[in-house]
Order: structure tokens, then C-alpha cells, then sequence
């Protein structure tokens, strides 16, 4: 009863609008009820990007954002589980088109 209600809460406020899918994903930030680019992790996005389009392993590319200082959001140092959960979409959830 517990899940459906909060799962009816979060569709009800997605349908006005609002993010309502737990902590945004790296590169973004919950503002006034919707997502906004956050510049600084947006370089880091962009350049693990980078790095895995040119066939960079994750810890590799976890090496070399930590040599460029570039922070991840949560922890001192990369992990590559992280880096592979920010690399796994081009946008976040609730900014992607959706298919029904």
C-alpha cells in the first residue's frame, strides 16, 4: 500500500511537472520542481563521454577524471560503477522523450 502510494505521488507530480524521481543524475540539479544543468559536473560528463567514445575502460576513465580534479558528486574518489551508471543515458529520466 505503502509503494502505490508513493508511486501514485510521484506520477501525480511529474504530470505537473515537478522532478519527482529521487537525487538527479550527475551533471544535474533540482530546481523549483524541474532539472537545470550544473556546469561544473556538466565538463565532467562531458568528458567521460569523451573518454568512453574513444574505448577508455571505466577505470581508466576513473583515473583520469580524478587527475584532471574533476570531483565526483558523493565521494572523494571515482568509482567505475558510478561513472558507468552517469554514462548509461544522454539525459536523465525524466527529460528523455518517452515511448507509449
Amino acid at each position: 500500500m505503502i509503494v502505490a502510494r508513493l508511486r501514485a505521488g510521484r506520477r501525480e507530480k511529474a504530470v505537473q511537472g515537478g522532478y519527482a524521481y529521487g537525487a538527479p543524475p550527475y551533471g544535474w540539479q533540482a530546481v523549483a520542481g524541474g532539472l537545470i544543468e550544473q556546469p561544473a559536473e556538466q565538463v565532467g560528463l562531458a568528458r567521460a563521454r569523451e573518454l568512453r567514445a574513444a574505448g577508455t575502460s571505466l577505470r581508466e576513465i576513473c583515473r583520469q577524471l580524478e587527475a584532471e580534479q574533476i570531483p565526483p558528486r558523493r565521494s572523494d574518489r571515482w568509482h567505475p560503477e558510478a561513472v558507468r551508471r552517469m554514462l548509461q543515458h544522454e539525459a536523465p529520466y525524466t527529460l528523455r522523450s518517452r515511448t507509449t
